[in-house]
């Protein structure tokens, strides 16, 4: 599973069980290893559960995969607002979000959950995590405002070795065009409609009609990948090239489905007032970076409270990468607050802040960095840390 053809495939195969009215159908798996992806993951997992409960059909899966265990292609996660507060790690998961957890905050706090992880997991490009804030906001907005269905269907991956950040959003809803096809647009074909759909200031009446045209923009922008597939259509930006497909095989006439499915570059730079300039900008509100602002307009990082634990450098790594990216977004000085850090590891120490300091520097680093409440041991830990990496840039540079 690790192409929309996949999902192509296995439509035609299931719409001919249908046609000869065979009710019980058998699959095999096989997927190796690194070899399973959202836009193909996604889709599959839940037509399962479409076919089973709208024509009856009875799906016999063998060769279980346990990633596929893992992300809930079996059973996707339907969590309460509360408990995707607590997830630290919601890559390679299924989602359902639905109009009533909706009510609760269901959608934005799985976009602060996959930011959040983004943010610990890599330094991003500047603009990049606001940019995916709008991106996931509206893409997941999109389907609870304009597809009704009453469920959506989340996925997202980070690849590490290319640095890019993949989320594919499914719902099987009306389509696209049946939602724009009473609109004062009226658009002709599928395919007009979604040509539509990415321009600015087009919707059904329902919201402002700039969700997936600032989702366009930004992808554009990053120069990432965009597929947005919906009945018989498909509008693909690659390479900053625009590609339609039509004729594609469809679930059913009365459920056209969609999927959104983007991938951005992470290390790469967005300007987000050239990517939203028509929509007055877009500030990117992160409700934890929100949290952390005092009353002198600086940030308050409550290291014991933001970590994973004090003992690895895995652990040290994920601080340094997230207060790297809000110093960043947030442009303001920040304290790191060590109370409740009896102890940590060397390791951790020199993960988190000996090497921020060799990275923006010394005088950069006691600019923006302000170290509160840190014990005599963790202080003893820190500070010879800093002076064995510069010791070791110094004898690196005279090699």
């Amino acid at each position: 599973m690790n192409h929309p053809s996949c999902v192509t495939s296995f439509i035609r195969c299931v719409s001919l069980c249908i046609k000869r009215k065979i009710k019980n159908i058998k699959i095999t798996l096989d997927c190796a290893k690194g070899s399973i992806f959202p836009d193909a993951c996604l889709p599959i997992s839940i037509l399962i559960k479409f076919y089973h409960s709208t024509f009856d059909i009875e799906f016999i899966v063998t060769n279980e995969d346990s990633y596929l265990s893992k992300c809930g292609f079996f059973n996707p996660f339907d969590l309460e607002t509360e408990k995707i507060k607590t997830l630290r790690n919601p890559m390679d998961k299924i989602f359902v979000f639905s109009e009533e957890k909706e009510r609760e905050g269901q959608v934005s706090s799985l976009v602060q959950a996959y930011i959040d992880c983004l943010s610990r997991t890599t330094k991003c490009g500047k603009d990049v995590l606001n940019g995916l804030i709008w991106c996931i906001n509206e893409v997941m907005d999109n389907v609870l405002v304009h597809s009704q269905s009453k469920y959506g269907y989340v996925m997202a991956q980070y690849h590490k070795r290319k640095e890019v950040f993949a989320l594919c959003v499914y719902d099987c809803g009306i389509g696209i065009y049946n939602s724009l096809k009473c609109s004062s647009h009226k658009p002709a074909s599928e395919i007009d409609a979604l040509t539509l759909a990415i321009q600015e200031g087009i919707g059904d009446g329902k919201g402002q009609g700039n969700g997936l045209y600032g989702l366009f923009e930004i992808v554009k922008e990053n120069n990432g990948r965009l597929v947005i597939s919906s009945g018989y259509s498909t509008l693909m930006l690659r390479k900053n090239e625009l590609i339609k497909f039509e004729n594609d095989v469809i679930v059913s006439e009365q459920y056209p489905c969609t999927t959104v499915d983007f991938q951005l570059d992470l290390s790469k730079d967005i300007d987000l007032k050239t990517s939203l300039r028509n929509l007055n900008g877009f500030d990117g509100f992160d409700i934890r970076i929100d949290d952390m602002w005092q009353d002198d307009d600086v940030l308050r990082y409550d290291v014991f409270k933001q970590s994973s634990g004090t003992g690895t450098r895995i652990a040290g790594a994920e601080l340094r990468n997230d207060v790297l990216n809000i110093l960043q977004r947030a442009q303001s000085p920040i304290i790191l607050d060590f109370v409740n850090v009896q102890a940590c590891s060397s390791s951790f120490i020199d993960e988190f802040l000996a090497k921020m300091v060799i990275e923006i520097g010394f005088l950069q680093f006691n600019k923006l960095i302000r170290i509160k409440n840190m014990n005599s041991l963790v202080s003893h830990l820190f500070d010879r840390s800093v002076a064995l990496r510069f010791h070791q840039n110094v004898n690196d540079g005279l090699n």
